[in-house]
């Protein structure tokens, strides 16, 4: 199972969780595990086989849960930017069992030197972990930890630290209780988890975020929730752009431009044309003639031209396939009406930048031509679609289809953007025959066969 991404939007730092629970920074530095003592033994999540893992508010709260004697153990763990500084994972771990037990979380930072007080951890003298509550115990050295969690057979725990790289911390926690620690996704101060906001305000925070893109509704729940997670990681890796390479970036904000997501999109597009490259030509291409497309922005398409024409000028020594007609669009928006006459004379390979994805089933522009859901699967017959504010290159698209018994009902509206001359809309996938001109309307297709 891939690890699930801990990113904030507005702060520098990130993180993941595995499947087990296991928290690390972006850096790599240093890992958080967690163990519960329940009366039989020491649970360690990492080697225990009873231990699930959900999402909760797509994907921003990762719940991973391990069976104990009389109930669970619940790990939650989610980001938030810290007030100006770096991004910062809060822990949380319940009892949700019948009975009492231990926690013991337990940091290790391979070659480092850690030092534990009464509010939190530090490595290599950089405070990493904060806390409410000191803990009932805590220690530094392999050694120290086995004889602190009292783990039999201390040999064979895989505490492989060396001298002061391993520490443990350990709170005893009745039922129902809650122990929550913070830790430093990046440098800087850690503030304690009773300032940072929690779980529930986390997961609304991050579905008005959501909410600022285009709205999809869709007869499939697994698919709908796969949507929402991958939105939210979308909207998440603008945080960490350091770490993607040009053509990651371009997928990026063409799938943020997609959903509507423009003024995301658009801060990748400045990490593209900030960075002097040859890499990718067709795809940085791609990216900006997309947002272009599906935005009108006469004024991005200024401050991107210069972008635009070393991508050009790079595709053209390795004659790679361009779009050249967006791109024509892009330049003569531009006002740079000569480039695009001498991008016609270079001859390039000519490419077109096709929707990708879930887009692609919901509509495709080509032309004068706007096709409504083109993709649409056998499994949505009978049930409710709905398409909310979708960019399209002739504005933003609204439809609905409802079922009459066998046969669908298209509710559909454009926003047509200024200037913008008639559009045909159509709907094959449903019924071959229908198409419509004019920009808001309802019909009763004929049954798909």
């Amino acid at each position: 199972m891939a690890n699930k991404s801990l990113d904030v939007l507005g702060a520098p730092g990130w993180g993941e969780v595995d499947a087990r629970g296991l928290v690390r920074p972006g850096s790599g530095e240093w890992t958080l595990d967690w163990w519960v003592g329940a009366s039989d033994r020491w649970h360690r999540a990492s080697q225990e086989a009873a231990v699930r893992q959900n999402d909760v508010g797509a994907g921003a709260v990762v719940e991973t849960r391990m069976k104990v004697p009389d109930g669970d153990a619940v790990q939650r763990v989610w980001a938030v930017a810290a007030g100006g500084g770096p991004a910062v994972a809060v822990v949380e771990v319940g009892n949700e069992a019948a009975t009492a037990f231990a926690v013991a979380l337990v940091v290790r930072a391979p070659g480092a030197v850690l030092t534990v007080d009464q509010t939190g951890v530090a490595v290599g003298g950089q405070p990493k972990l904060s806390w409410d509550r000191p803990p009932a115990g805590a220690v530094v050295g392999p050694d120290e930890v086995e004889a602190l969690l009292e783990v039999e057979g201390g040999a064979t725990t895989g505490l492989d630290g060396k001298g002061r790289d391993v520490a443990a911390a350990v709170w005893p926690l009745p039922h129902t209780a809650r122990i929550a620690v913070s830790a430093s996704l990046g440098r800087g101060a850690v503030p304690a988890p009773s300032d940072l906001p929690d779980a529930e305000a986390v997961v609304r925070g991050w579905q008005a975020h959501l909410d600022r893109g285009a709205r999809i509704e869709v007869p499939d729940e697994g698919l709908a929730r796969r949507i929402d997670r991958n939105r939210r990681r979308w909207l998440g890796r603008t945080g960490r752009m350091e770490t993607l390479d040009a053509a990651e970036l371009c997928e990026l904000s063409v799938r943020l431009d997609h959903h509507g997501y423009h003024d995301d999109a658009e801060l990748v597009l400045d990490e593209i044309a900030a960075r002097w490259t040859t890499e990718a030509p067709t795809e940085r291409l791609k990216a900006f003639t997309v947002h272009h497309d599906l935005t009108g922005d006469q004024e991005a398409a200024v401050r991107f031209v210069e972008a635009v024409a070393e991508a050009v000028e790079a595709a053209a020594r390795i004659r790679a396939a361009v779009p050249v007609e967006p791109v024509e669009r892009l330049l003569i928006a531009a006002g740079q009406d000569r480039a695009a006459q001498d991008l016609r004379g270079l001859n390039l390979p000519s490419t077109e930048p096709s929707s990708e994805g879930l887009r692609a089933e919901l509509v495709a522009d080509h032309g004068d031509i706007l096709d409504l859901a083109p993709g649409f699967r056998a499994g949505w017959r009978g049930g409710p679609l709905a398409v909310y504010d979708l960019p399209t290159r002739f504005g933003l698209m609204s439809y609905a289809i409802r079922w009459h018994g066998p046969r669908p009902a298209l509710l559909w509206e454009l926003d047509s953007r200024s200037g913008q001359t008639p559009v045909t809309v159509r709907a094959p996938a449903l019924d071959e025959i229908w198409s419509s001109q004019e920009p808001t309307g309802e019909t009763l297709l004929a049954a798909p066969q």
